[in-house]
This record gives C-alpha cells, structure tokens and sequence, in this order.
C-alpha cells in the first residue's frame, strides 16, 4: 500500500506541476506576456504574419527557435569584401504583396539576374562532364497541364473527387502528357523536392506553378542591394522585445474557450505568453508539434506527413574555375529523363566573391547536415578531376544550413481521402490557425498572399 501510495502522490504532484506552468501566479510579472496573437515560427511566413498582423492593429509576440529570423532565406557576409552572398532564397515573383513588404521597410527591389560566364552539366558522382547538354525551356506543353488546375497556386483547395492525374507519380505524368524535353528543367528548379518522378503530380505542379514558369520566361524580383536577409534583420529590430528569438514553446495549453497559453523557454529564462489567438508556422510534423498538447483529430493528420531532406550552403578554397555554374545531370539516363539520382548536390554556382561557392544538396528525410557535407566534398573533389584542378587544399565550408524537414508530402491515397481538406480543416480549431509552406507551397509570394488573405479571419476570431 505504501508504494501504491507514494506513486499516486508523484503522480498528483507531476500533474500539479504540469497544470502550475501555465499559471500566471507562479511568474514574475516581467516573464507574463499578453498578447492579442502569438506566431510561432520566425520564417519568411511567421514574420510575414507578425508584421501583418501588427499593421492591422493586433497585438503581437513571435516565438522564433533561431537568433535570427527569416527561416530559409540565408545570407552570408564575406568577412574580406563586405560583399553578401545569398544562398538560400535568391528571387520573387513580382507579386504586389512582395513589393510592399520590401517596400513596408524601404528596400529597393530589381531584376534578378543570374551571374556565371559558364555553365557545365555534370554527372556529379560520376565526375563526367556533359558539354553538348542543353535542357530545354520550352514550358508550352507543360504549362497547358498547369492551366487545367488554376487553384493550384492559392491553394490547397483539391476537387472532392481529385483529378486522377494529379495523383500519378510525376514520372508517369511526364510520359503521359509528351514532357521529357522540360522534365529535367522541372527538376532543376524543384530544389528540396526530393525524388520527383516517384511524388504525386500534384505537388510537383504547386512547386513549378503557373507563376513560376512566368518568371522563369519574363524575369523575377530580388533585393536591389543583393541582400534578401535585410528585410528580416529590419523586421526584428522593428519587432524588438515582441520577438523571441533563440527561444522555443516547450508546452502549451489550447481550449476553445478560453486564452492560448504558451511556455516558452527563452535565453532569459522561461516566459508564460497568453493570446487570444495562436499562430503556428513551423512545419507541422507531428514530432514538432509535441509541445501544443494536440488532439486526436489534429494527431491524425499531422502524423501522416513525410519530408524530405534539403541542405543550403557556402564554401570556398575548392579550386574550381571562378564563373562557373555546375548543375547536377545524368543526359544518357533516358529512363529518368536526364534527372541525376538523389541524394546529391543540385549545384554549385558562382557568388558575387571569386572563389566562394554557394549550392543546395537534397535527398531524403534520413540525411544529415554531415552526410550531406561529405558528400558534398565527394562531389568537389570529382568535379576538381574532371576540371583538372591540381590544388591540394582542401574545400572550407563558410556556412551550412538545414532547411529540414522540406517539401511534407503524404500518400496518394490520403490525398484522394481528402487529406488537405481535413488540414484547412484545423484553422481556428482550439484557437490556433496555422500557415506556411504545409499549407500552400514554398514560394514565398504565395505564402505572403495567402497569409494576407488569412490575417483577417484571425482577427475576426480574436474578437
């Protein structure tokens, strides 16, 4: 009896614990945040949204894991020069939502242009470089595909019955419909997508969308100062102690009746912040999600999503030709179309500084930042050989950052089942509306649109 006792005592005592976190009382005044809305996530969507939602009259907190915001859009400043390097997001559509919020922080926007004297296709692990390969950009044929799902771009809004073409593997498709001559350029501008001819068509159709394909042919935005980071290191100076960086929710407590509070832990210690509204914008993998105390229906669809793996990084000391753009291909793999096999490098492409690098690795969901570093040096050191590079130093990595988990996808049968319709489903349920690249796709103007047109509805629920 004793034992069973002191249990049941430990197990009151845990509960009490657990319920007390979320009590207000047992914080310090300064540690109890109260806000209209609360964003977790500090990526181009979550700042996006916190920004909205503030010019809109709300009140606001972000909670953002990194010490910096702006999620997968990387920037890395040569210590010698000064000069910047982007190398995670490169370019815009030229959306209106994209000129006023660079616009919202006085950031000149221009033309995107893409600067190398040469570009070589190259079978990267095999080290054998293709001259005679030209990829086509003919997007007529494709593009007649995109016009038959105009909803695409906006949303995740599927037929009840979904279009039976959208849930071939895309490698099907592209037989289908005649487009082995733009396959591999569909590959080559779906970076982090993982292996492509075996996903669904659907998702391959959202990430090189109509609008996509339109900027590729008439040109894209980027900042005029060559620094796409700016726009988030002015957003956090502007947000100043209303963003949490370096910081994570650890736990969190959602009625639907009642405030949204959420504990955080932060380098100052831990901090109780109590919204009307939550805002989440982190993938929403089902081991991300842990800490927001979810349900049995939010469970059942989170838990279905898979990822794949996507890598963005800057190195230098390789001894490769300065100007040169290296592009993974395989031309004589005619049964994958010219497509090279994951995991591996996309590219390797030249940067404003002469001998520095930047490049994007993928594969799928189990490859880590040092797996795909050693297969990156692998990869170098084949493309040395095949350029006739005789330098024995060795290749320095000036930055390396993981954009896992990317590109969430489920099975083609949950997507007939009504998969997306059952996760639009979950926005405002327990007070909690959610958006980013799960929710639409992962170019930013889009997201910035759709998170635009949700701000609305958010404030109309904080009433």
């Amino acid at each position: 009896m004793m034992i069973g006792s002191t249990f049941l005592v430990l197990a009151i005592s845990v509960a009490s614990g657990l319920g007390n976190q979320f009590d207000p009382s047992n914080y310090a005044s300064k540690d109890v945040i109260k806000r209209d809305v609360a964003i977790v996530g500090g990526g181009s969507t979550g700042t996006y949204a916190t920004i909205d939602l503030k010019d809109n009259g709300q009140t606001v907190i972000l909670v953002e894991k990194e010490d910096v915001l702006g999620g997968h859009t990387n920037t890395y400043t040569d210590p010698k020069t000064g000069k910047k390097i982007d190398y995670g997001v490169h370019s815009y559509n030229n959306y209106t939502v994209v000129r006023d919020f660079f616009g919202r922080f006085d950031i000149p926007l221009g033309d995107y242009s893409f600067d190398a004297k040469h570009q070589a296709f190259v079978d990267f692990a095999k080290g054998k470089n293709y001259p005679d390969f030209k990829p086509s950009f003919n997007f007529t044929a494709y593009s007649k595909q995109l016009d038959k799902y105009p909803y695409l771009p906006v949303s995740w809004s599927l037929p009840e019955t979904v279009p039976e073409d959208l849930l071939l593997p895309f490698g099907e498709f592209i037989k289908k419909y005649s487009l082995q001559d733009v396959a591999f350029t569909v590959w080559e501008y779906s970076w982090g997508c993982g292996d492509i001819l075996g996903q669904p068509t659907v998702y391959m159709l959202k990430a090189v969308d109509q609008a996509f394909v339109k900027g590729l042919e008439e040109g894209l935005l980027t900042t005029a100062r060559l620094n796409n980071h700016e726009v988030y290191e002015k957003a956090l100076e502007e947000l100043g102690s209303d963003a949490l960086v370096s910081s994570t929710v650890s736990a969190a407590q959602r009625n639907e009746d009642d405030k949204v509070k959420l504990v955080v832990q932060t380098p100052k210690g831990k901090k109780l912040v109590i919204a009307s509204k939550v805002v989440v914008t982190i993938p929403p993998k089902i081991e991300n999600m842990k800490p927001f105390d979810l349900d049995s229906q939010e469970s059942s669809i989170f838990k279905q999503f898979d990822n794949s793996a996507w890598y963005v990084f800057v190195i230098t000391d390789t001894g490769l030709p300065v100007g040169y753009s290296f592009q993974n291909a395989r031309p004589p793999s005619k049964s994958t179309f010219g497509i090279p096999p994951l995991p591996g490098m996309y590219n390797l492409n030249p940067t404003p500084v002469d001998a520095i690098f930047a490049g994007w690795y993928g594969g799928p969901n189990g490859v880590t930042k040092e797996d795909a570093k050693s297969h990156i040096l692998k990869d170098i050191s084949r493309l040395r050989k095949e350029f006739n590079v005789t330098t024995n130093d060795t290749p320095r990595f000036l930055a390396c950052n993981s954009h896992t988990p990317f590109q969430l996808t489920v099975p083609t049968d949950a997507i007939r089942d009504g998969f997306y319709s059952d996760l639009e489903g979950l926005q405002g349920h327990r007070n909690t509306w959610y958006t980013g690249a799960a929710f639409l796709s992962h170019h930013a103007g889009a997201l910035w649109n759709y998170t635009h047109n949700l701000v609305p509805k958010i404030i109309d629920n904080s009433a």
